[in-house]
């Protein structure tokens, strides 16, 4: 079963948000970002994990576990439902997706256990904000 650790970081101004993905499985050590464009941080979570998935998707992975710092994500799959439109739509997408897997499993995570996806994302996002000049 690969183990997916996912994160998000995103700036108030200007409003733009990256995500960081890792993957590990006995011979895979994926490690990825993503600039998401202008969204906060919960909607963030959401669209790293959905990129996560498609991520998973390629590599051709049936099996997951995701560890995530995100709450919300976590309390949406436990009750199968989650009331907030912007959410409900990444929820929609990424049902299907994790429906099509063996096994998938997702699961909250202190940030401390957390770290390597954080760094990715913060440091993307530091990386975006200096080509605006904005560090």
């Amino acid at each position: 079963m690969a183990k997916v650790y996912i994160d998000a970081a995103a700036s108030f101004e200007p409003k733009f948000a990256c995500g960081g993905v890792i993957i590990k499985d006995a011979d895979l050590d994926f490690q990825e970002t993503v600039l998401l464009g202008e969204m906060d941080n919960h909607e963030a979570e959401w669209a790293t994990l959905e990129f996560a998935l498609k991520a998973a998707e390629e590599l051709k992975l049936t099996s997951l576990i995701v560890y995530t710092d995100s709450k919300i994500i976590v309390d949406t799959f436990d009750k199968q439902h989650v009331k907030n439109k912007t959410f409900k739509s990444y929820y929609d997408r990424v049902l299907p997706l994790t429906n099509a897997l063996d096994m998938f499993i997702i699961t909250h995570t202190p940030r401390k256990n957390n770290r390597g996806a954080d760094k990715l994302a913060k440091d993307r996002l530091y990386k975006e904000r200096k080509k605006l000049n904005l560090n």
